[in-house]
């Protein structure tokens, strides 16, 4: 009996130390925008290299796609978080410094590149003073 409390204690508190481990790595900054999938290749569909989070911090930033294999030949902006990003605009570009290439991006609509690029480069939201919220 003693053996069996034993052990419930340390796996409750092997529990608890995982949770705050991960609660201290995955902070948010603000409220969640929107999040978007990026592949590597045409369609949105094959070379899945997974989805990004945009937070309220992000906005009005040039982001540059971080930690993908290879080039990001299209994507999909899955949803845009109602109130929080009521008023803002997704776009991505064909430059890494969000430059050239502009696109508007509608929720749920796979964006494939233009025939004179070879990648999607970055991402930027923006909102309205104040609609980030």
């Amino acid at each position: 009996m003693q053996f069996t409390s034993t052990v419930t204690l340390a796996a409750s508190l092997l529990l608890a130390a995982t949770s705050t481990t991960l609660a201290a790595v995955l902070p948010r900054d603000g409220a969640r925008l929107a999040q978007f999938r990026v592949f590597g290749a045409a369609g949105c569909k094959d070379l899945n290299y997974g989805f990004y989070t945009v937070d309220e911090s992000d906005a009005d930033t040039c982001k540059t796609f971080i930690n993908v294999p290879t080039d990001v030949k299209s994507l999909n902006l899955e949803v845009m978080n109602s109130p929080a990003a009521d008023g803002c605009s997704f776009f991505i570009y064909t430059s890494e410094d969000c430059s050239t290439g502009r696109r508007s991006i509608p929720v749920q609509s796979c964006q494939e590149l233009p025939a004179d690029a070879s990648e999607w480069g970055s991402w930027q939201i923006s909102c309205p003073s104040g609609a980030a919220a």
